[in-house]
Order: structure tokens, then sequence, then C-alpha cells
């Protein structure tokens, strides 16, 4: 059959849709072609009106996803900061009822520390999965003495728990230099030979210029509350080499808020920060009642740390690998060096062949009193991750001594000296 010349298909995207008369005039397929391209635009624009709803729904989403893994993380790293407080503080509390008693000081000796056993449980850098909640409070007995329902919860909010709980004890305390003029004086003793510990340290200052002794005295000059340059910093006012600055600055002669203060001081780098901050700390806060706060606990002291101090008697390959294996062998059978003062003279005799004698003993010099076994100081880190959000609850707790547990009346036996959540 053949088509009728007086007609003509309809043509949409060059498809034949119909027919149209031959003699249809122009004005009718203009108008026609003007409500096409009209309804084409209506379509592109709810298109664009859809696709914008579902990319913002989904950015909504996400973004409500995100907040709650966030609160959960924060829960969970608070969840691991007031189990370390409480480890902490019952340690302490068995410290101060079985210490001080000779018939169960036995017992407290065999029991060890508790403060750190986080550490283990809930490893900082890897993290646990909280389904294991339930092991832990079996370990510590929690769940005889806590809510079930409050583990169960723990375990709801899923992600990973790690903790690191340190004692600031063993590390240098620079504030010493602002409390303690006669105690800064051991401190000074104690950076000198960090500072100057094996032929490392020592090629290193060589080839840099540095001179511990120097050094350690302009850390005095801008901790100590005096404006006196010590002899032998180098400058003859402590404020010299901070007047050429600009803007011009002055020692701070007040304690260290932070250990990342110190780059502050004339003289000590970057570098040298990076090496050495690890074993200096600025806790505890120091006032009236510390006492012997220039003291390093030999049970959490780094064990490097401990072969600077005794750097004369360690100064053989033979003494040294004495030192290595008598200090694995006590720390595998205990978990410590020493349970008490006391036992320092000895047990430093066994470990490293020192002993106080003639015009040492018993003065600055005489190494046996810059270590202590007491804690004073925690710092303690918990992390929370949740989905892809981590939280971090930072702070430092600071275990109240004799006198001022005496004064304070049933109050708690710790204060807070820093916290930091991020």
């Amino acid at each position: 059959m053949q088509r009728s010349p007086d007609k003509k298909p309809n043509l949409l995207f060059l498809f034949p849709v119909g027919t149209q008369d031959a003699n249809e005039s122009k004005e009718s397929v203009s108008h026609k072609g003007m409500a096409l391209m009209v309804a084409v635009m209506i379509m592109s624009i709810m298109m664009m009106f859809v696709a914008d709803f579902i990319v913002s729904s989904t950015v909504n989403l996400t973004k409500a996803a995100a907040q709650r893994d966030n609160i959960k993380a924060e829960y969970v790293a608070k969840s691991g900061a007031n189990w370390a407080l409480w480890l902490n503080l019952f340690d302490y509390g068995l410290q101060l009822q079985l210490g001080a008693d000779p018939t169960t000081k036995a017992m407290k000796d065999a029991i060890g520390p508790l403060w750190d056993k986080l550490n283990i449980v809930f490893p900082y850098d890897s993290g646990l999965d909280l389904s294991q909640s339930d092991k832990f409070a079996q370990i510590f007995g929690l769940s005889s003495i806590m809510d079930s329902n409050v583990i169960n919860m723990l375990k709801s909010l899923g992600g990973e728990l790690g903790v690191l709980v340190e004692d600031e004890s063993g590390r240098i305390n620079l504030n010493v230099c602002y409390s303690s003029q006669a105690e800064c004086n051991i401190t000074m003793l104690q950076l000198e030979s960090l500072l100057n510990c094996t032929a490392v340290e020592q090629d290193y200052n060589k080839q840099n210029n540095v001179k511990p002794s120097e050094l350690v005295r302009r850390i005095k000059d801008y901790i100590d509350k005096n404006n006196v340059a010590e002899s032998g910093s180098g400058f003859s006012d402590e404020n010299d080499p901070y007047g050429k600055r600009n803007p011009p600055q002055k020692t701070k002669n007040s304690p260290l808020d932070n250990i990342n203060e110190l780059l502050q001081v004339e003289g000590w780098t970057r570098e040298l920060h990076e090496y050495y901050a690890p074993y200096l700390t600025v806790w505890p806060f120091l006032d009236v009642t510390n006492k012997n706060a220039f003291k390093l606990n030999i049970n959490t002291m780094p064990p490097e740390a401990l072969r600077c101090v005794f750097g004369r008697e360690l100064n053989n390959p033979e003494a040294i690998e004495r030192f290595v294996r008598r200090y694995k062998d006590l720390m595998e059978k205990s978990g410590r060096i020493a349970g008490s003062d006391s036992e320092l003279q000895s047990i430093l005799g066994d470990l490293v062949g020192y002993k106080s004698e003639g015009s040492d003993k018993g003065g600055a010099s005489d190494r046996v009193s810059w270590l202590t076994t007491e804690a004073k100081a925690f710092r303690i880190k918990a992390k929370g991750i949740v989905g892809e959000q981590t939280r971090i609850l930072e702070y430092v707790i600071q275990r109240s001594n004799a006198q001022q547990l005496a004064a304070s009346n049933g109050g708690p036996p710790w204060s807070l000296s820093y916290f930091k959540m991020y």
C-alpha cells in the first residue's frame, strides 16, 4: 500500500510517531515543538531535584552514622579511662593497706602492681574488640560486683578499645627545678647522665657542638624562680638569648605546662627533643608537700635510662650483658626491680655493681638516692574506635601522699593534673 502523498511522518528523536498533514501550518508545528522543549526542560529540572534529594539524603545519612559512631567511640574511650582509674585506685588501696603491715607486705609483693594490667588486656596500638569485654570482667572478678547489663552495653557499642597507662615517675621531672633548688641540682646530674650516656650520644654532641653541662643549666635558668644565670650556662644574663628573638622573650621562671615547652630553651633543638623527650616529664606538678620529687621509679624507668644513670659501672660489654640479663630476669619474675626503697642498695649492687661509698654516700651524687620504688603520677590514654571514628581521652592523675591524705578528710586519694579529649 502506498502512503498518501499529502501525509508525512511525525518524528520524535528520529522515530516516526504518527503522520501529519502536509498542509498543516508551520505555526502548529512550532507550537508542538515548544511544548516538547518545555516538557523536556521540566523533566530535566525534576531529575535535578530528585538527584539533589538523593545526594543530600545520602550525605545526611553518612553524617548521622558518623555522629553516632563518634558518640559511641567517645563512650568506649571513657569506659576504658574509668577502668584504668578504678584499677589504679584499687592498686593504691592495696599498697596502703597491705604494704604498711610487715605481715601482709609479702602478700602485696606477690600480687605486684595492678595499674598497668590494662596495657596487656587492651593494648593501645592494636586495641581489642569490645565483644571480649566479658572476658576482661571475668579476669578481674568484675562479673560478681558489676551488673551484667553494663558489660552487655559495652559489647553492644561495638568497636575497639585501647588503653595505655604510664607511670610518669619513671621520667626525669624538669619542674623540680622550680620547686626546689637543692633537688634541682640532682635533676641536673640526671639530665647530664642522659645527654652524655653512651658513645652514640657523645659523638652526636661533638658533631653538633652540644655541651650537656651547659644545656642543662640553661634548662634550669628557664624554669627556676630567680633571674640569675647559672655559672656555666654560657650567658651572663639568663634572658640574653631570648631578648634577641623576634618578638623578644624572657625565660619562663615558672613550671612547664607540657614537655613541648622545652623547645623554647636556647640550644634545645627539635632533633634533641624527639630523641630525649620520652625520658622527660613535667608531672607530677609539684607543691610544698612534694618531697624527693627528683626520685626516679626504678621499676618503671626505661632500662636504657637506668643504664645511663650507672654509665660508670656499665662501661664494658661484660657489665652491660650482665645488667641486661639480670634486669630481664627480675622483670619476668615479678614485673619490677625492687619492692621497696630499702631493697635498692642490695639490688643495685647485684644489678649494676653499684654501692654507695666514700664522699658520694648520702650526697647529691649518690645515685641510690636518685631512685625510688614509689609511683606518684600516671598518664592514662584510652582510645575508642567505632567504624571510621576515633576518640582519645587523655589525663594525668597524681596520687596523694600521706600528708595530703590526712588533710583530705576522706576525699579521693588522687588529684587530676591534666585532661584532654580529642
